[in-house]
């Protein structure tokens, strides 16, 4: 592979026509220059230049070999002017993956807060359930990942940095004139009698989470209805079919017929919301510009 210093050598004594004007353009001795032309003739096999007066030119094989590493010292330049524009934010994209109640209540004030301070950004945005968010992450196919947890993160696993953003309490969604809507705060177990709207995208430790509720409350719900998303549920709770367990950031849109009521702290299922991104983005312009938005996001929504 040629050298590019000795291409840049090269380039200098062909432009200005003379060594000692080359060196002094490039802060070397005559000497040094004279050095590398003659490594790089040994490199190519070929003789590069040739005396023209008091100076040189150079030779077909050296003109060509000049030209190309004119091209070769502006694309470094463009990419050194990329990279600078890149980390300042000014060039790029931003790909997220958020779940479906974060990416409504967090992401779009977090979004438009990154858009007026980087314009230029390309930021894109897919809904993805936690696992398949962090799979996207891993596999460099997103940027950052919003997902929920129950329980403290592996902070050293895949080399990932997880950035906690809020808790999220579940709350008992009833049918506005329930007897339990007079409370302020309803212990869980208070609810065993009634029906309940069961949610399928309620997967994994989010499920585990909300069912353990009911065993520490001391019973099994008896279920009657199952819900795809979180406003089909609220139609099934307000026409009275069942009571539900709904995360808070679920419920940004709440119908007049419904009521929502916290639990007792010594019962109240939570998740955790974090952003994920992989450690060696985080010091990106692009990926601190939208933690900290998605914080300042989670601190008005909290």
């Amino acid at each position: 592979m040629l050298d590019p210093r000795r291409l840049q050598a090269l380039h200098a004594v062909a432009t200005t026509g003379s060594v000692k004007e080359a060196a002094a353009a490039l802060g070397y001795s005559s000497s040094a220059i004279s050095q590398q032309i003659s490594a790089l003739e040994r490199e190519t096999s070929s003789v590069l230049l040739e005396p023209a007066g008091r100076g040189v030119r150079p030779t077909p094989a050296g003109e060509l070999l000049s030209q190309h590493a004119e091209r070769i010292f502006e694309q470094l330049a463009q990419a050194e002017s990329e990279l600078i524009a890149l980390n300042a934010g000014q060039l790029g994209s931003l790909r997220l993956a958020s779940f479906a109640s974060a990416g409504a209540a967090l992401v779009p004030p977090a979004l438009a807060q990154v858009r007026a301070e980087l314009p230029a950004l390309e930021v894109t945005l897919r809904n993805a359930d936690p696992e398949d968010a962090l799979a996207l992450l891993r596999r460099g196919l997103v940027d950052v990942a919003l997902i929920e947890l129950h329980g403290p993160p592996d902070e050293h696993e895949d080399g990932l940095a997880y950035h906690f953003l809020l808790p999220d309490p579940y709350r008992l969604l009833l049918p506005k004139g329930h007897r339990l809507a007079t409370r302020d705060v309803v212990r869980l177990a208070d609810a065993r009698e009634e029906t309940w709207v069961d949610l399928r995208l309620h997967k994994g430790c989010c499920r585990v989470e909300a069912h353990a509720a009911f065993e520490r409350a001391g019973f099994t719900p008896h279920w009657v209805a199952e819900a795809d998303d979180y406003s089909p549920a609220q139609g099934f709770v307000a026409a009275g079919l069942g009571l539900a367990l709904l995360p808070s950031l679920a419920l940004g849109v709440l119908r007049a017929d419904v009521v929502v009521r916290p639990l007792t702290p010594d019962n109240e299922p939570r998740r955790d919301v974090y952003a994920v991104t992989r450690s060696a983005l985080t010091g990106t312009t692009a990926v601190q510009s939208i933690l900290a938005a998605l914080t300042a996001s989670a601190q008005r929504v909290h």
